[in-house]
Protein backbone atom coordinates (compact mmCIF):
# COMPACT_ATOMS: atom_id res chain seq x y z
CA UNK A 1 0.00 0.00 0.00
CA UNK A 2 1.10 3.44 -0.73
CA UNK A 3 1.31 5.58 1.55
CA UNK A 4 -1.31 9.07 0.81
CA UNK A 5 0.49 12.62 0.72
CA UNK A 6 -0.24 14.41 3.90
CA UNK A 7 -2.76 16.88 2.62
CA UNK A 8 -5.45 19.33 4.10
CA UNK A 9 -8.09 16.88 2.23
CA UNK A 10 -6.46 13.36 4.26
CA UNK A 11 -6.12 15.31 7.66
CA UNK A 12 -10.31 16.83 6.89
CA UNK A 13 -11.11 13.05 6.28
CA UNK A 14 -9.26 11.83 9.56
CA UNK A 15 -10.95 14.85 11.53
CA UNK A 16 -14.51 14.27 10.38
CA UNK A 17 -14.08 10.64 10.70
CA UNK A 18 -12.73 10.64 14.15
CA UNK A 19 -15.50 14.01 15.24
CA UNK A 20 -18.14 12.27 13.68
CA UNK A 21 -17.51 8.94 16.21
CA UNK A 22 -17.39 11.64 19.36
CA UNK A 23 -20.75 13.47 18.20
CA UNK A 24 -22.58 10.07 17.79
CA UNK A 25 -21.93 9.52 21.38
CA UNK A 26 -22.55 13.22 22.39
CA UNK A 27 -25.69 12.75 20.45
CA UNK A 28 -26.91 9.96 23.08
CA UNK A 29 -26.96 12.65 25.70
CA UNK A 30 -28.32 15.45 23.65
CA UNK A 31 -25.31 17.37 23.95
CA UNK A 32 -23.40 19.78 21.22
CA UNK A 33 -19.63 19.32 20.16
CA UNK A 34 -19.29 22.74 21.95
CA UNK A 35 -20.86 22.23 25.21
CA UNK A 36 -19.10 19.19 25.79
CA UNK A 37 -15.59 21.23 24.75
CA UNK A 38 -16.97 23.39 27.87
CA UNK A 39 -17.70 21.17 30.08
CA UNK A 40 -14.27 19.52 29.27
CA UNK A 41 -12.54 22.98 30.10
CA UNK A 42 -14.78 23.41 33.54
CA UNK A 43 -13.96 19.72 34.59
CA UNK A 44 -10.31 21.23 34.61
CA UNK A 45 -11.73 24.43 37.10
CA UNK A 46 -13.49 27.56 37.22
CA UNK A 47 -12.99 29.92 34.37
CA UNK A 48 -13.95 33.36 33.65
CA UNK A 49 -17.10 33.43 31.52
CA UNK A 50 -15.06 35.53 28.82
CA UNK A 51 -12.17 33.29 28.90
CA UNK A 52 -14.49 30.35 28.41
CA UNK A 53 -16.09 31.53 25.57
CA UNK A 54 -13.15 33.28 23.91
CA UNK A 55 -11.22 30.00 24.01
CA UNK A 56 -13.83 27.74 22.73
CA UNK A 57 -15.23 30.23 20.24
CA UNK A 58 -10.73 30.43 19.22
CA UNK A 59 -10.27 26.89 19.75
CA UNK A 60 -13.53 25.93 17.11
CA UNK A 61 -13.16 28.53 14.80
CA UNK A 62 -17.18 29.57 15.66
CA UNK A 63 -18.32 33.14 16.67
CA UNK A 64 -18.40 33.94 20.16
CA UNK A 65 -22.10 34.51 20.36
CA UNK A 66 -22.56 31.22 18.89
CA UNK A 67 -20.63 29.75 21.44
CA UNK A 68 -22.51 31.36 24.39
CA UNK A 69 -25.53 29.96 22.90
CA UNK A 70 -24.29 26.63 23.56
CA UNK A 71 -23.29 27.89 27.02
CA UNK A 72 -26.53 29.75 27.97
CA UNK A 73 -27.89 26.18 26.98
CA UNK A 74 -25.66 24.17 28.92
CA UNK A 75 -26.60 26.48 32.08
CA UNK A 76 -30.30 25.95 31.77
CA UNK A 77 -30.07 22.16 31.53
CA UNK A 78 -27.89 21.93 34.72
CA UNK A 79 -24.73 21.37 33.75
CA UNK A 80 -22.70 24.41 34.60
CA UNK A 81 -23.66 26.86 37.15
CA UNK A 82 -24.38 30.68 36.50
CA UNK A 83 -20.66 31.26 38.05
CA UNK A 84 -19.22 28.67 35.28
CA UNK A 85 -18.88 26.12 37.61
CA UNK A 86 -19.22 22.42 36.48
CA UNK A 87 -22.41 20.99 38.19
CA UNK A 88 -22.54 17.32 39.60
CA UNK A 89 -25.03 16.76 36.89
CA UNK A 90 -22.55 18.24 34.27
CA UNK A 91 -19.16 16.16 36.03
CA UNK A 92 -21.15 13.30 35.85
CA UNK A 93 -22.35 13.86 32.12
CA UNK A 94 -18.83 14.34 31.24
CA UNK A 95 -17.92 11.04 32.36
CA UNK A 96 -20.54 8.75 31.04
CA UNK A 97 -19.16 10.51 27.89
CA UNK A 98 -15.83 9.59 28.56
CA UNK A 99 -16.72 6.44 29.46
CA UNK A 100 -18.74 6.00 26.49
CA UNK A 101 -16.08 7.30 23.99
CA UNK A 102 -12.77 5.94 25.62
CA UNK A 103 -13.30 2.22 23.88
CA UNK A 104 -13.76 3.99 20.55
CA UNK A 105 -10.46 6.14 21.02
CA UNK A 106 -8.37 3.47 22.43
CA UNK A 107 -9.41 1.73 19.03
CA UNK A 108 -8.61 4.25 16.77
CA UNK A 109 -5.26 4.83 18.13
CA UNK A 110 -4.27 0.34 18.90
CA UNK A 111 -1.39 -0.32 17.54
CA UNK A 112 -0.22 2.69 16.36
CA UNK A 113 3.78 3.34 17.28
CA UNK A 114 4.51 5.78 19.74
CA UNK A 115 6.72 7.57 17.65
CA UNK A 116 4.59 7.87 14.83
CA UNK A 117 1.78 9.29 17.48
CA UNK A 118 5.00 11.85 18.99
CA UNK A 119 6.14 13.27 15.38
CA UNK A 120 2.20 13.34 14.40
CA UNK A 121 1.93 15.85 17.57
CA UNK A 122 4.57 17.74 16.29
CA UNK A 123 3.55 17.74 13.08
CA UNK A 124 -0.12 18.71 14.04
CA UNK A 125 0.84 21.62 16.06
CA UNK A 126 3.07 23.33 13.61
CA UNK A 127 0.23 22.92 11.30
CA UNK A 128 -2.02 24.62 14.16
CA UNK A 129 0.01 27.05 14.49
CA UNK A 130 0.36 28.04 11.17
CA UNK A 131 -2.98 27.81 10.32
CA UNK A 132 -3.74 30.40 13.08
CA UNK A 133 -0.95 33.14 12.01
CA UNK A 134 -2.56 33.00 8.43
CA UNK A 135 -6.00 33.77 10.27
CA UNK A 136 -4.42 36.35 12.13
CA UNK A 137 -2.94 38.00 9.07
CA UNK A 138 -5.82 37.70 7.06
Amino acid sequence: MTTPPVTGANLGLAYFAIRKNLLDVLGDFDLTFEQALMINYLRQGDVARADLVATTADNIKSSTAEIESHLEAAIERGLIAEGLTLTAAGARIQQQVTERSAPVTKALFADLPPEDLAATGRILTTLTERANAALSAS
